[in-house]
């Protein structure tokens, strides 16, 4: 079924203040691959709920900037957490309206690769209207002691999240409750009638809490690394201006194309679709009359849309521009600039090289220009 037609608000919980981490700046803004934690996460977090539905709390100090991209995955206003995780569900509460939804999941912002298993799991269970919760949990499995004595692990259990909850069941205790829980299912879980389904918790679904945990995240992303190459080679005719990434460069060339000959991004679309098994450029846009001259930026959006690339982290671009008499060099940092706005990566991940052919061949007569890209991606 598709669980973003499911009657669901999703809590994003990015208001912590970080202490464990060893930084005055919050972790969640951290970088890695160069994209910030909590990004991973809300990549993740939306592949199953749509922006309407997600409801994300923010710590009161907040840049433009991060604001600017938190925002850029809800629909909703950004809600100010409070002084514990427990206020903050509070807070973001207040701004749902109950009658648009019949379940609330919640989660936190500094576990960025929860796994697809834990998700379809805790939406079914909770869809199946048999249980109040849906909950990722397992027995403890290393040794643990209280005052120096051993105890019985087998009688312990570690949570995470996301955990899924009937909504009106979750609001009414939430506003009974007393205590201050340090996860959701604390709100309900002395409710003697609760029918609570536990899902197999993963190892993958790392929480951010320690800066060595970075590293242990990296490992995480790098299993769903792809690498993926394209070419592109067009004839040069006399004109005005040549488009290389989205960008008109003058000169007295123009290329010779079905489209508008962009070399650049067609070479990073075929680079795009190798990474992700998904045949070539002229698999989508054969030489039809409907794709005659159009610009190859919207070309590379629907190519975007087909692998699903808002799901992914960019780590890695390399595009090597060939061509004879066209000077390229007072060029590249704003092709890569142009690159890094295309793709939603930042710069730092992105090379531009320019290259002769040294008169040798079609391209070395000034008749053609060409671009070979490669592409490390991860997808989520």
């Amino acid at each position: 079924m598709s669980y973003k037609k499911m009657k669901i608000a999703c809590i994003v919980l990015a208001s912590g203040k970080s202490k464990r981490f060893g930084s005055i700046k919050s972790k969640l803004f951290y970088k890695v691959y160069g994209t910030p934690i909590v990004e991973i996460t809300l990549k993740n977090i939306s592949k199953y709920f749509n922006q309407n539905s997600i409801y994300i709390t923010i710590p009161k100090i907040i840049t433009k900037n991060e604001r600017k991209l938190i925002s850029s995955y809800t629909n909703n206003e950004l809600i100010y957490g409070g002084k514990t995780r427990f206020h903050s569900v509070k807070n973001a509460l207040k701004n749902i309206d109950p009658n648009k939804y019949d379940y609330l999941i919640i989660h936190d912002a500094a576990r960025p690769t929860f796994t697809k298993n834990i998700m379809i799991e805790l939406l079914s269970s909770i869809n199946s209207k048999k249980y109040h919760c849906a909950i990722p949990a397992s027995k403890v499995e290393d040794t643990i002691r209280k005052n120096n004595k051993s105890v019985e692990r087998n009688a312990y259990k570690y949570y995470q999240t996301p955990q899924v909850f009937k909504f009106n069941s979750f609001r009414d205790n939430l506003e009974k409750i007393k205590i201050n829980p340090t996860d959701d299912l604390g709100v309900i879980e002395r409710n003697k009638n609760l029918k609570i389904k536990y899902i197999e918790a993963s190892k993958e679904n790392i929480k951010i809490t320690k800066k060595n945990d970075i590293n242990i995240l990296k490992k995480i992303l790098n299993y769903n690394i792809k690498y993926g190459s394209g070419f592109d080679i067009h004839k040069l005719k006399s004109g005005n201006y040549l488009s290389l990434a989205g960008l008109k460069i003058r000169s007295n060339y123009q290329a010779i194309g079905h489209s508008d000959g962009d070399v650049v991004i067609h070479s990073i679309i075929d680079a795009l679709l190798g990474a992700n098994n998904k045949g070539d450029i002229g698999t989508y846009f054969p030489p039809k009359k409907k794709y005659k001259n159009i610009s190859s930026v919207v070309l590379l959006d629907e190519i975007k849309k087909i692998i699903k690339l808002d799901n992914s982290i960019i780590s890695n671009i390399d595009c090597t521009i060939i061509c004879q008499k066209i000077r390229l060099e007072k060029y590249k940092k704003l092709i890569r600039k142009k690159i890094s706005l295309l793709m939603k990566c930042d710069e730092k991940h992105i090379n531009v090289k320019a290259k002769t052919a040294d008169n040798i061949g079609i391209i070395g007569k000034s008749k053609a220009v060409a671009c070979w890209t490669t592409i490390k991606i991860m997808n989520l």
